[in-house]
């Protein structure tokens, strides 16, 4: 930090010339959106970290936030960037298989980079094609070419990034001078999510990891006002999806009902998406038809209105969704998992109105209001908010105007 501070009065001695955003009175906007990873909407409340909590009490934080079905990872963030739900963005899990181009997208294989899999239009999109800079700290979606256009600047996801260095990185993005710097910046913290993978929501290790983020973000807040650029960076702060107790003592075990060589798995665990091998779907479903203690099976057409996951080819014609903090998968994966640990923890990816999958919304900035609270809502609805802080046309989308009204100050 302070070779920013060093570099900048450097500059202002040498050319006289002062590049700091609060020297500029018309300097634009600038909006951080922020992604903590499997941050359950308590965890602020409940641990206390110190610049949430002062973003939260000076800025508006919503009692929670409804992440899309599955409330996995990438379908929610891409569902944030683009106002779009799963179904209609294509994302429609963190695995998937297309049928029409015969190709499986996992985030092992690389399929992330490319452009055939994103539909819809995410917001470094809308904003470049505005005439707007863009920078992504890691976001799904963000290493694909969609609709011809990268972010201006990008990275390939690399876990090894510590979180501090993911902050340097966009301070000193923010560095640049007004005509190169970005007005939209991603950034993302996956910690949260593994440790609650690891060791289940609400433990000490959580509160930790937390704490950890907290004091990046906290590093992130001192970067800007050393910049000047207080008085124009907004933060934008979610999470995907929450985070809920699994046990080895509630697992359904899918070679109870049919043999799994003659399905397709397109994914598994908190839900299980099948194809059959044979081609007969309606065999398939006969098999899990009726009334289970602890899943319900769904024909892909007859999946709830309200989980927004029938339109899609991408989804599997058979469908089985568990009861929350159940999991189904084939006795060979469960063997697999207890080998190496994975039986209890935490998981995600049920039913968004389940209260443990709800997730945190939290902005702060000059465009801001303070000190208010509001109401649970979509996800979806983030996309119009960041195009009206942005003052661009969005992309025809899910979402409406909700949130820019509870927000955003007039």
């Amino acid at each position: 930090m302070n070779q920013i501070r060093q570099f900048l009065c450097l500059l202002v001695l040498i050319t006289g010339i002062d590049l700091r955003a609060d020297n500029n009175t018309n300097a634009k906007p600038i909006v951080i959106l922020i992604s903590i990873d499997g941050c359950r909407w308590d965890y602020v409340s409940k641990f206390a970290p110190p610049v949430l909590s002062t973003f939260a009490a000076h800025g508006v934080r919503a009692e929670s936030m409804l992440s899309c079905f599955p409330t996995k990872t990438f379908p929610n963030h891409y569902s944030i960037a683009t106002g779009l739900r799963p179904e209609n963005h294509g994302m429609i899990s963190n695995d998937m298989y297309d049928p029409a181009l015969d190709a499986v997208f996992s985030l092992r294989n690389g399929a992330a980079r490319e452009s055939r899999w994103w539909d819809g239009e995410p917001i470094w999109v809308t904003a470049s094609k505005q005439g707007l800079r863009t920078a992504c700290m890691f976001w799904p979606g963000s290493e694909a070419e969609i609709k011809g256009i990268r972010p201006d600047i990008w990275l390939p996801y690399d876990g090894r990034i510590t979180n501090s260095e993911r902050v340097q990185t966009v301070l000193s993005w923010l560095s640049h001078a007004e005509s190169d710097r970005p007005q939209i910046v991603t950034l993302y913290f996956d910690i949260i999510d593994t440790i609650g993978h690891n060791f289940g929501p609400s433990t000490p290790e959580v509160g930790q990891a937390l704490t950890e983020v907290d004091q990046a973000l906290g590093e992130l807040q001192t970067g800007v006002q050393t910049l000047g650029l207080e008085s124009w960076v907004n933060y934008i702060i979610i999470s995907d999806h929450g985070m809920t107790p699994i046990s080895t003592q509630r697992r359904i075990t899918l070679d109870d009902y049919i043999d799994p060589a003659t399905v397709q798995i397109d994914f598994r665990n908190e839900l299980i998406g099948l194809r059959p091998v044979d081609g007969d779907y309606e065999q398939l479903y006969a098999k899990f038809a009726g009334d289970h203690p602890h899943f319900k099976a769904y024909r892909r057409e007859d999946i709830p209105e309200d989980l927004h996951f029938s339109n899609h080819l991408r989804i599997p014609p058979v469908v089985l969704v568990p009861e929350l903090g159940w999991v189904i998968n084939t006795q060979v994966s469960f063997s697999y998992q207890d080998k190496r640990g994975w039986g209890n923890g935490g998981a995600h990816g049920y039913d968004p109105k389940e209260l443990d999958m709800g997730a945190i919304f939290i902005a702060a900035g000059p465009a801001i209001k303070k000190g208010a609270v509001i109401k649970p809502f979509e996800n979806i609805h983030i996309y119009d908010m960041l195009c009206t802080l942005l003052d661009l046309q969005p992309a025809p989308n899910d979402g409406d105007h909700r949130l820019s009204g509870q927000v955003l100050r007039p």
